[in-house]
């Protein structure tokens, strides 16, 4: 069940939110949820990978973490900037990739 709460947003911001929301004819706050639900995603990801790159997470748990497999791994990687960081245990977790 949805909880309601109050955030405070700037009026430019909150501006610009009013006019695509009266654009496109969209209901307002399934629109600021859907935002809030993408940007909670999105600051999630970099949360795990960031994790991973500081070796805090091997591959396969940030595969799990991410609900991805390892190949998915590589752009997503590519796009923030971060390398591959495999350890021997990766290696040795290689078979569960499936």
């Amino acid at each position: 069940m949805a909880k309601p709460t109050t955030v405070r947003i700037p009026d430019d911001l909150l501006d610009e939110i009013e006019r695509f929301i009266e654009e496109q004819k969209l209901d307002r706050s399934t629109y600021l949820r859907e935002v809030l639900r993408k940007g909670f995603l999105l600051d999630r990801e970099d949360r795990i990978l960031k994790k991973y790159a500081s070796g805090e997470l091997s591959l396969m748990q940030t595969c799990r973490q991410l609900g991805c497999d390892a190949w998915e791994i590589l752009p997503l990687l590519h796009s923030k900037n971060l390398h591959l960081n495999v350890q021997l245990e990766d290696w040795l977790d290689a078979t569960n990739l499936e």
